[in-house]
């Protein structure tokens, strides 16, 4: 699991999403979209051409245990946009 920032916006990329993750099966999720006046496109959910993840405003919702980490993107406005489970290897 690779967690990163700076980005002004929330992505989540699986090991399946081969056309953007070039990570070898790594789940990477980039965590910038925390608010403020910036974002790296419009926070339109129905104009969503620049958009690079799933949302511009959010945060993620891990749980961590033993087993497993539980990943949830969730939106400004409270809606679960995207979610997985990542496993130890």
């Amino acid at each position: 699991l690779l967690v990163t920032g700076h980005r002004h916006d929330q992505e989540m990329w699986l090991p399946e999403d081969t056309g953007k993750n070039h990570m070898g099966g790594l789940t990477c999720i980039v965590t910038g979209g925390g608010g403020g006046i910036t974002s790296e496109a419009t926070p339109n959910p129905h104009d969503t051409k620049d958009w690079y993840g799933e949302a511009q405003y959010g945060f993620y919702d891990l749980t961590i245990s033993k087993l497993q980490i539980d990943i949830v993107s969730i939106n400004y406005d409270g809606k679960e946009l995207k979610k997985t489970t990542v496993y130890p290897k």
